[in-house]
């Protein structure tokens, strides 16, 4: 009898064996082994910025490198806008929360990478057997092992991965907003530069206007209420100085923000602002946002990831067999000697109730979203660009009037003007009349010049490049 229940035993064993071996083959070829193409955080090649990139010049034939060292905050010197967008790319907050989202492709890598969807499980059991002739101990002791089959290893990996193009297109498409916003931010900063000046001229105008009327009262060509009246002029515009150099402050506070800059010190732009030109045609314009438009790249990948996840989702309801194998020791009894049985186990679960319709919708639906987003961004884009467009022309042709007539002759104006009042051609009611309406008529003017950087900003925004390299250079350096 023992005999013959060890031969058992060896074919039991053999036969196991075999089985196990066919097993660890299914599973191999079955893609549970883990992925060597997934992307790695630590190897993340990062996309070059927008405005570090070869830029996308439509209205010059040269370009310049503007990968500039980063300014340093704690100079005093003024800050160029090459070197402000590239603080901004390295500093801003708001790219700093973006670029934290990454962390998330590496946790759905985490989650995918485990080579089996479940821990091993291993069940013993021990009890007495009674039979007629006594009682003996029995033992089993069994290993179980869950197994994908489906390939839904591999499809959460390539999920991951897709997870993480369009995490890269999201983190672009904020830092090309961040790279807009700055632009904007740092020509306003410049145009109320020009209003300190412009509050300046007009104090040195209303004191030397003072003085005029000082010299009249001594030699008692006017009145003495004259005098209280100059004298108000002054304050009045030593309190329009203020205020200009105090939206100055908020403009380059606001610069620092954007940027990352230490708003204890914030930065001072350097440079004159710049001849406003007409834009491309709005063809032109429309085939390159096409190509470079960041959130059409951001969209494209938003739907290939969902893509991914709706075939992973469809991998995952496919039965993931359970393999082992199971040892029992069978006591030995007066009547009988002990006996050792080995055997290989396999479960299936059916199917049937559970398929993952959760993650399956939910993929799906995503999918859908995805795409009618996409299809309404690409059916909005013409008209968008085409209104960016038509402000910035607007804008151009409204600096263009003001700059050729009254930008560079307010001096001049005021000069005039002061001299006129004193050899008596007018009097000082007529001087603060025209004083007011040339400063009325200047302050438009800076107005369309910010407009014009505004509309110029939000256009690059909708189009995806910038249009001209405008680092407050001369042309010559273009």
């Amino acid at each position: 009898m023992k005999r013959l229940h060890s031969a058992r035993v060896r074919t039991i064993t053999t036969a196991y064996s075999s089985w196990t071996a066919a097993c660890c083959a299914i599973m191999l070829a079955s893609g549970c082994a883990p992925k060597t193409t997934a992307k790695s955080p630590a190897g993340h090649d990062e996309a070059p910025p927008p405005h570090l990139r070869a830029p996308v010049d439509l209205g010059a034939t040269g370009d310049r490198d503007h990968a500039l060292p980063l300014p340093d905050p704690r100079a005093t010197a003024e800050v160029s806008l090459g070197g402000m967008l590239a603080y901004a790319d390295k500093h801003s907050p708001v790219l700093a929360v973006a670029r934290s989202t990454r962390s998330r492709v590496e946790a759905a890598r985490v989650a995918a990478s485990p080579l089996f969807p479940a821990n091993p499980e291993v069940t013993v059991a021990a009890g007495p057997r009674f039979v007629g002739a006594g009682t003996g101990l029995d033992v089993e002791v069994a290993l179980m092992q869950q197994i994908r089959l489906s390939g839904v290893r591999g499809a959460r990996l390539d999920a991951a991965d897709r997870l993480g193009d369009l995490t890269d297109a999201e983190i672009e498409q904020i830092r090309w907003t961040v790279h807009t916003d700055v632009h904007a931010e740092f020509h306003r900063a410049l145009v109320e530069q020009e209003r300190v000046r412009l509050a300046e001229s007009v104090v040195k105008f209303q004191r030397e206007v003072l003085r005029v009327v000082e010299r009249q009262i001594s030699a008692g060509e006017t009145a003495p209420l004259l005098l209280r009246l100059a004298q108000a002029e002054v304050a009045q515009a030593k309190q329009v100085l203020v205020a200009a150099k105090q939206r100055v402050v908020a403009s380059r506070i606001r610069l620092a923000q954007l940027a990352g800059w230490p708003t204890a010190s914030p930065p001072l732009p350097g440079g004159k602002v710049d001849v406003p030109r007409d834009p491309p045609t709005l063809e032109r314009l429309l085939a390159v946002a096409r190509k470079r438009l960041p959130s059409l790249r951001a969209g494209t990948a938003r739907i290939r990831e969902a893509e991914a996840r709706v075939i992973a989702a469809d991998r995952a309801t496919w039965p993931g067999p359970t393999v082992g194998v199971q040892y029992a020791h069978e006591g030995a009894t007066p009547s009988d000697g002990a006996g050792n049985i080995v055997m290989g186990v396999v479960s299936v679960p059916i199917p049937s109730s559970q398929t993952n319709q959760a993650e399956r919708a939910t993929a799906r639906a995503d999918a859908i979203v995805a795409r009618a987003q996409l299809s309404a961004t690409r059916r909005l884009l013409t008209g968008q660009i085409a209104e960016a467009r038509s402000e910035v022309v607007a804008a151009a042709q409204r600096t263009r009037e003001y700059g050729e007539e009254i930008l560079p002759r307010i001096e001049e104006n005021l000069t005039l003007l002061r001299r006129s009042f004193e050899l008596g051609e007018i009097d000082i009611l007529a001087l603060s009349t025209g004083r007011e309406r040339f400063l009325r008529i200047q302050s438009d003017a800076l107005a369309a010049q910010l407009d014009y950087f505004v509309a110029l900003a939000n256009l690059e925004r909708v189009v995806g490049v910038d249009l001209w390299r405008d680092d407050h250079q001369d042309r010559e350096t273009r």
